[in-house]
């Protein structure tokens, strides 16, 4: 298939109504938005070059490097990678710059975790973590649990299903939740175990994932994090997400985030 026809060019829709991705006012496009308006722009290309086989697994790598801004149409595209594979370069650019890019990939089918990698796990608690340690205001969008340190050297929080409302969730949880999760999970570490005062916003540097596609809502999820010291305003947190039930990896999450006092994100939004 000519590359004129995979080739995917789209407008982000941003709709600041949102009660997920603007779950509070903000002042940019956030870094979850501009992911969940890529994969998107990917799966559909990829359904044409891979002709319609649904994807296993999900790996991508994506680099923030400048605030996207609300007021200012935000143009995403999605290239495929040349070669036998379903790989696509994307990019999403304001004004001609580019405010983020990186790679989408997928594979046929999610590989076999290890059997009984790490023996059964001990039960995780469920309950909520709070709001504001995940940098939410509507509880509805807390998605982990309280985290638990187990042993001296790791810490692991349950990946929670929403509250129920007027519409069920679909019976699986798709990349954008898990995501989600594991940044909530990363946001919470930074202010729990690295110290970072409550009103630090961090901004996102880089995003990387190894995370099937979907994931039956019946499989009981959780986050492990191997404790280790981070110095300086750059936060970096590498994560695997485990079959709570089995203890099996299932994937990674990695997140970098430049960390800012307000005096500091002032300074930054008005150059």
């Amino acid at each position: 298939m000519a590359a004129s026809v995979i080739d995917r060019f789209r407008e982000l829709v941003v709709d600041e109504s949102d009660p997920f991705y603007f779950d509070h006012p903000l002042d940019h496009v956030p870094g979850m938005l501009l992911f969940s308006g890529l994969l998107e722009l990917a799966v559909r290309a990829d359904e044409l070059r891979s002709r319609g086989r649904r994807p296993g697994r999900v790996v991508a790598g994506l680099g923030f490097t400048r605030f996207c801004e609300l007021r200012t149409a935000t143009a995403l595209s999605c290239t495929p990678v040349p070669g036998p594979n379903r790989a696509w370069t994307v990019a999403a650019r304001q004004s001609g710059e580019e405010v983020c890019a990186g790679s989408i990939a997928f594979a046929d089918d999610a590989p076999a975790a290890p059997d009984g990698s790490r023996g059964a796990a001990a039960p995780t608690p469920s309950r909520q973590a709070p709001a504001e340690l995940v940098h939410r205001h509507r509880p509805e969008n807390v998605l982990v649990g309280e985290p638990v340190r187990r042993g001296r050297g790791v810490v692991e929080a349950a990946v929670l299903e929403p509250p129920a409302g007027p519409e069920p969730p679909p019976p699986f949880r798709g990349p954008v939740e898990l995501v989600e999760a594991g940044r909530q999970f990363a946001t919470i570490l930074e202010h729990q175990e690295h110290g970072r005062p409550m009103d630090v916003t961090l901004l996102w540097v880089a995003l990387r994932l190894d995370i099937p596609y979907r994931l039956d809502r019946d499989v009981p999820l959780l986050l492990r994090w191997p404790t280790a010291r981070v110095s300086g305003s750059r936060s970096h947190c590498a994560v695997t997400l485990a079959d709570a039930a089995t203890g099996a990896d299932l994937g990674s999450l990695t997140y970098e985030a430049q960390a800012v006092d307000p005096e500091q994100y002032a300074r930054t939004r008005a150059r």
